[in-house]
């Protein structure tokens, strides 16, 4: 019998241990998208593996990444088991600049501690030196000749000790700093993000390069843009703008970005309308059900964890949402824009915005002055802008100069319906506008139990500047939404008036320092007992 268990653990020794290994790699960044609210990276990892089964440590992934959208594709011999996000363990890391960097970095923090005890030597031999007890051997009493020896030999010593600590100060200032450097080279490397954990089989050893694809929602990027008009002769100098922003823990390092209008938390395909059918609704079976609804999940809230409730509840309502949209289906994917950025970036996972230009552009435009003074005394210069649907633009704020100088902001919308871009290009105070109030005796009229009120403003618009200048001027009149209420437009010569909305309109030509005068009246009849508001 003790033979038996010898040779069974003879046997065990001699036979090869079939432990499953663990491996660490390191993905790096190659190519980011980066959505309005979220990125899709791409990530490659080159690693070493053994035949048969091993675990595999990625370090450098996003924090907040979901494995179930973790996409893996490497060579033939290579099966992918199973995907899990860990937390940060404890693995050799084996590539070889991060190796290098990490013995460097050793190095460096041994010449620290050796710097910092030839400081705290220095430091304890000044106080030493510093201490009156060892004067005369303890008792005080000390020759004058040995007194003048130790004076010299104090400051001789004090001078020596004092150079060398400032030095060693410097040095060990300018060690931290490199410590400092190096520890965020090497960052790089392992990210401040999570950590993949992949169980892998492979028919044979080898170098294996496997590309990583996966979404987080610690990114997004918005537009913006600087427009430059040199004068209202040239044509508008456009350029497109993107600010990205991430924290996802990763450094992108000299990635690759693509850019998309497109926002993959929503549904990229349009619904088809099927027929609708007009039912009687049961209420009380309506309540009965929410009601049963909720009871299960209370049932289950006295026999479960709050993982296993919560994954209950949203089965639940899982399945009374497939209830309600079993009559829809989708058939066609929705279209977006996506910027190819050709040179590579490196975006800092810190939460700041990376300015990344997109693209540069002279379009031709319509320029006029834009002036509604019963809103505001100043005029604006505003840009028209057709065939825009061809720049692709998106909504975002606009840095505008105009003549070489910076005037202020504005907000580019390109979601209108018009074949027109109308862009604010901002104030010019080269024009001068005012509108006043014209009172007489006639203004306010009563009769009987109505009121009579006209209602006349006087506009006066000049030109400042060397040049002509073409202005849009707008004022209205109210429109009646009460039958006791009634509105005439009396006056608005030679203005274009829409009806339906009040509005007037006069197109303006001014030549250099010329003044032209423009009025509107209208007339309202209402109670006498009521008062009048205007919005």
């Amino acid at each position: 019998m003790r033979k038996l268990i010898f040779c069974i653990s003879l046997l065990g020794l001699i036979l090869p241990s079939k432990a499953q290994q663990k491996l660490s790699a390191i993905a790096e960044v190659k190519e980011v998208t980066v959505y309005a609210n979220g990125a899709q990276v791409q990530n490659r990892v080159l690693v070493n593996l053994p035949a048969g089964s091993s675990d595999l440590i990625i370090n450098n992934v996003a924090s907040d990444l979901d494995e179930g959208n973790v996409q893996i594709s490497g060579p033939d011999q290579v099966s992918v088991l199973s995907i899990a996000k860990t937390r940060a363990e404890d693995v050799p890391i084996s590539n070889v600049k991060y190796q290098r960097l990490k013995d460097s970095l050793d190095l460096l923090i041994a010449d620290r501690e050796v710097v910092g005890n030839k400081l705290d030597a220095a430091k304890g031999a000044l106080q030493i030196l510093k201490n009156d007890n060892l004067l005369g051997g303890g008792n005080g009493k000390i020759d004058v000749a040995d007194l003048s020896k130790l004076v010299d030999y104090y400051q001789m010593k004090s001078v020596n000790l004092n150079r060398d600590i400032s030095s060693l100060n410097k040095e060990m200032g300018v060690l931290d700093k490199k410590i400092a450097q190096m520890q965020m080279d090497l960052r790089t490397y392992i990210g401040n993000g999570g950590q993949l954990k992949l169980q892998l089989v492979s028919n044979r050893g080898g170098n294996v390069t496997l590309d990583i694809r996966y979404m987080t929602y610690a990114a997004s990027w918005q537009a913006y843009y600087d427009l430059k008009a040199v004068s209202v002769s040239a044509p508008l100098k456009m350029l497109y703008k993107a600010s990205v922003s991430q924290n996802t823990g990763v450094n992108w390092q000299n990635a690759k970005l693509i850019l998309s209008t497109g926002n993959p938390t929503m549904g990229g395909t349009a619904p088809v309308l099927s027929t609708s059918y007009a039912v009687i609704r049961n209420l009380d079976e309506e309540l009965f059900s929410n009601l049963s609804v909720q009871n299960r999940a209370q049932n289950k809230i006295q026999s479960l964890s709050a993982k296993s409730i919560r994954a209950e509840v949203s089965m639940d309502s899982k399945a009374l949402e497939e209830v309600a949209i079993a009559t829809t289906s989708m058939v066609e994917n929705q279209l977006s824009t996506t910027f190819d950025i050709e040179v590579p970036y490196t975006i800092l996972s810190n939460g700041q915005p990376h300015s990344v230009t997109l693209k540069e552009f002279s379009q031709p435009a319509i320029y006029k002055y834009y002036a509604v003074p019963k809103l505001d005394k100043d005029a604006f210069l505003m840009a028209e802008i057709t065939d825009f649907q061809k720049l692709n633009l998106i909504p975002g704020e606009a840095n505008i100069s105009f003549e070489n100088m910076f005037v202020g902001k504005s907000y580019i919308n390109p979601n209108i319906t018009t074949d027109t871009l109308n862009l604010s290009l901002g104030r010019d105070h080269g024009i001068s506008i005012k509108r006043e109030r014209i009172m007489d005796q006639k203004s306010t009229q009563i009769s009987g139990s109505w009121k009579r009120q006209i209602f006349t403003y006087e506009i006066k618009v000049r030109n400042n500047k060397s040049s002509e200048v073409d202005i849009l001027l707008k004022d209205q009149y109210p429109i009646s939404t009460d039958k006791s209420i009634e509105v005439e437009l009396l006056e608005a010569k030679s203005a274009q008036v829409n009806a339906e909305t009040g509005i007037a309109t006069w197109t303006v030509r001014l030549k250099p320092n010329e003044t032209q005068t423009y009025r509107i009246s209208y007339m309202v009849k209402s109670p006498k007992d009521k008062s009048l508001a205007f919005n």
